[in-house]
C-alpha cells in the first residue's frame, strides 16, 4: 500500500506531497537535487582549485573562492549576453560594478530500456523521450575576497523554466506548480544577499536567504556537474536551504562553514519549517592536491506526518585527489536518518551510500568522466522500493566551442532487492544532452 503511495508522489524538494500526471508514471520524490553542493551555488569569478568539471564548465563554487590556483586570476569567460552589451554603457557599468548576467539552455534525450519512466532515476525520469531540462538565469553582483575590505552583494539564479524544476521547487514557494503536474515550472532557485566580512578569521562570506545546500559534490547547474543524469547520493539527499549561511578561511588549509535554516528543501511554511544546523569543516592545502570535506545537516530528524513531508539528519564526506593535470578522483558519501517514518517497524528508517568519480582530461576539448556507485535504501523510504542500488555512468564531455558542451552517456542501474525500474530491477540507459551558454 505503502509503496504505492510512493510511486504517486511528487519530485519536488525530496518529499511526496503530490499525484504525479502522465506522461511521469511512478515517479518518486528527490531530496538534494544537489543537488547539486551539494549541493551547490555559482561563485564564477574564481573557480575551486579541486574541483573536477567537463572543459567549459564553472566548478562546484559552494565556498570561499581559493586563490591557491594560478588560473583563478585568469579572465572569466564571458559568453553571449555579456559579450553583446560588453561595448554599451551598460555593459561597462555592469562590468565595472562586478555584475554577472549569464545563463544556459539544456536540452537531452534519453534512449531506455524502460517504456515510459526511468523512476527513480531523475533528472532524465521520462523515459524515450526529449526533455529541455534547464532554461537558467545567472544574476550576481560578486564579491572579491582578495580585497581585504568589506563588501555587499547579492545572487540569484532562476529555471526559467526547465522539467530540472520539477525536482527544486520547495514547500512554501510557488507549490501550487508541482501540485498542478506542470512539466515545465519555474524555480527561483537562489536568491541571496551576500556580503564579506574581512575581520572574521582570514575573511569570511555570509548569505542570507534560499541557497544551494554545501553537501555532496553533483550540483543543479548544468554545465559545473559531470552528468545530466545524477547519482542517488544527489537526488536523495538536500539541493537548497533558507536561512543563513557563513564560510570563515582560518589559516592556509582550512574553512569553516556553519549556519542555520528553516529546514531542507523547505522554504517559509508553517507546515514544514524545522530549525536546522548547517555545518562544514574543510581541508584544502594550497600547495596540496588533495581536499576533505564533511558536512552535516542535523535537525529533529521526525517525518511530520500531516504535511506528508520528510524531515532527516544527513552527514556527508566529499574527498578529492588531483593525481596529476589529467586525472582528478571524487569520493562523495553520506548518511542519512529520519525517525517516526510510517511504515518502519521502529519508525526510524536509514538510508547511505558513496558515489566514486574518476575524471580524465584528455585535452582542451575533451573530458570523460565515470562514476560507480551504491546506495542502500534500507526500507525504501525515499525511493519507494527498498534495497540496494548500483549504477555505473560513463560520459564524454566535447567543448565544441566556447559555450557549447555536447555530452554522450550510458548509464546502467540495478536493485538487488526489488523492481523498482517498471517492473525490472535493472535499467540501461543512454542519453545525449546539449548545454548552450549565453
Amino acid at each position: 500500500m505503502f509503496t504505492s503511495l510512493m510511486l504517486s508522489a511528487s519530485l519536488a524538494g525530496g518529499q511526496p506531497p503530490a499525484t504525479i500526471p502522465t506522461p511521469l508514471p511512478g515517479v518518486t520524490p528527490v531530496g538534494q537535487p544537489a543537488q547539486l553542493p551539494a549541493g551547490p551555488a555559482i561563485v564564477i569569478q574564481e573557480p575551486k582549485k579541486d574541483a573536477a568539471v567537463p572543459p567549459g564548465g564553472v566548478p562546484n563554487a559552494q565556498e570561499i573562492p581559493e586563490k591557491s590556483d594560478p588560473e583563478a586570476d585568469a579572465p572569466r569567460t564571458k559568453y553571449l549576453l555579456e559579450r553583446s552589451i560588453a561595448e554599451t554603457r551598460l555593459g561597462q557599468i555592469l562590468d565595472q560594478n562586478g555584475f554577472v548576467i549569464q545563463g544556459w539552455t539544456q536540452m537531452s534525450y534519453n534512449a531506455s530500456s524502460a517504456a515510459n519512466s526511468n523512476a527513480p532515476v531523475f533528472m532524465t525520469d521520462r523515459a524515450n523521450d526529449f526533455m529541455m531540462n534547464q532554461n537558467y538565469l545567472h544574476i550576481e553582483k560578486t564579491l572579491d575576497t582578495s580585497k581585504k575590505e568589506f563588501q555587499l552583494g547579492f545572487l540569484t539564479d532562476w529555471i526559467l523554466p526547465g522539467t530540472d524544476a520539477r525536482t527544486t521547487i520547495v514547500r512554501g514557494l510557488w507549490f501550487d506548480q508541482v501540485q498542478r503536474g506542470e512539466q515545465y515550472p519555474i524555480d527561483p532557485f537562489q536568491f541571496y544577499a551576500q556580503a564579506f566580512l574581512p575581520g572574521i578569521g582570514d575573511g569570511t562570506t555570509v548569505k542570507v536567504g534560499r541557497f544551494a545546500t554545501h553537501v555532496g559534490y553533483e550540483l543543479v547547474q548544468a554545465p559545473d556537474t559531470p552528468f545530466v543524469s545524477r547519482s542517488y547520493m544527489f537526488q536523495y539527499n538536500p539541493f537548497t536551504h533558507t536561512g543563513i549561511w557563513a564560510t570563515t578561511s582560518v589559516g592556509d588549509n582550512w574553512t569553516v562553514g556553519y549556519g542555520a535554516s528553516t529546514g531542507t528543501d523547505t522554504f517559509i511554511d508553517a507546515n514544514t519549517n524545522n530549525l536546522t544546523f548547517l555545518g562544514q569543516l574543510k581541508w584544502a592545502p594550497k600547495e596540496g592536491k588533495t581536499s576533505v570535506a564533511f558536512n552535516v545537516v542535523v535537525t529533529d530528524p521526525s517525518y511530520i506526518e500531516a504535511a506528508n513531508f520528510q524531515v532527516y539528519n544527513f552527514y556527508n564526506l566529499v574527498a578529492t585527489h588531483k593525481f596529476n593535470d589529467k586525472l582528478t578522483y571524487v569520493l562523495d558519501a553520506g548518511y542519512a536518518h529520519m525517525d517516526d517514518f510510517p511504515t518502519a517497524g521502529s519508525g526510524t528508517v536509514h538510508w547511505y551510500g558513496a558515489a566514486n568519480y574518476l575524471v580524465y582530461a584528455h585535452n582542451d576539448s575533451f573530458t570523460s568522466t565515470l562514476r560507480a556507485e551504491v546506495f542502500n535504501d534500507q526500507q525504501g523510504a525515499r525511493t519507494g522500493f527498498a534495497g540496494l542500488y548500483s549504477e555505473v555512468t560513463y560520459g564524454l564531455t566535447w567543448k565544441a566551442m566556447d559555450g557549447l558542451l555536447v555530452r554522450p552517456s550510458i548509464r546502467y542501474d540495478n536493485n538487488s532487492q526489488s523492481a523498482p525500474f517498471e517492473g525490472k530491477q535493472s535499467l540501461f540507459t543512454a542519453t545525449m544532452d546539449l548545454i548552450i551558454r549565453w
